[in-house]
């Protein structure tokens, strides 16, 4: 009837759940892809361990967001807007949290040294002695690759021997001042590493999809080496191009086929 306005429709705690739970979901979705193959490419997503921090973040989100907001949501409560604002607010803070958390756990730098590779996140380089141009090559997509050298006189690695075994100090692999360019250690790497026809004997679905993409790139298995990777989660293999002497791919394996398995 002329005169008579349409009464207000008021949003129903489902619409809103339904609101808040696409706008959540989408979020994760857009940072899940960035974490995953931006920051911890191939196998370093599962040898950083940021499986279940990635899960506390989903759920944690999936709680602020949408499940408290429909609990307090109440069409006409006083001061409804402000506690939705606050609860917006929390979640935001909460995926900026896990996010600074995550990125600690970013691999940084990989060492390779004697016969194996160690995998530094980000919140272990922060704390070490790192000059400026190291700093501002970590500033890259990472990791970077560096060679950690022994001492070739007596009396250093005499010193450095007394340090790391009774002195209690880090050994090479975390110290910067025994680090050199990567290019000078491939030689000691060729000599250190295995043939990667070792690693793929065990019957993994790992290493059939490993020669499945050999195959497809037109290389044997020959044309590569394998080395250990040492991470927060475990140990993994890190494939080597023989010719060059460069990582190609990191793998959640376990570097000793004697004992198959995957790094958990």
């Amino acid at each position: 009837m002329p005169g008579v306005s349409e009464p207000e429709k008021v949003m129903s705690r489902a619409q809103l759940f339904q609101i808040r739970l696409v706008a959540t979901a989408t979020v994760l979705l857009i940072v899940y892809p960035l974490l995953r193959f931006l920051w911890f490419p191939g196998g370093y997503f599962d040898l950083s361990g940021i499986g279940r921090l990635l899960l506390v973040l989903a759920g944690v989100n999936l709680i602020v967001g949408p499940v408290l907001s429909t609990l307090v949501y109440r069409p006409g409560k006083r001061g409804l807007m402000f506690d939705l604002a606050v609860l917006a607010v929390l979640e935001i803070l909460v995926l900026g949290w896990a996010l600074l958390e995550i990125h600690a756990r970013r691999p940084a730098i990989a060492v390779f040294a004697v016969d194996r590779f160690e995998l530094l996140p980000y919140a272990e380089t922060d704390a070490m002695a790192l000059n400026a141009d190291l700093r501002a090559i970590l500033r890259g997509s990472g990791p970077e690759l560096m060679y950690a050298a022994l001492p070739t006189d007596g009396e250093t690695l005499s010193r450095l021997i007394d340090e790391t075994v009774f002195a209690g100090q880090p050994d090479i692999d975390r110290r910067p001042e025994f680090w050199k360019p990567y290019p000078e250690g491939i030689g000691a790497l060729r000599a250190a590493a295995q043939p990667l026809a070792r690693l793929l004997t065990v019957n993994d679905e790992r290493a059939t999809s490993v020669r499945r993409r050999l195959i497809k790139k037109g290389r044997g298995i020959d044309d590569y080496l394998y080395l250990p990777i040492r991470a927060r989660s475990g140990d993994g293999s890190i494939i080597i191009d023989a010719a060059t002497g460069y990582p190609v791919d990191v793998l959640a394996m376990d570097p000793w086929p004697d004992t198959p398995g995957e790094a958990s």
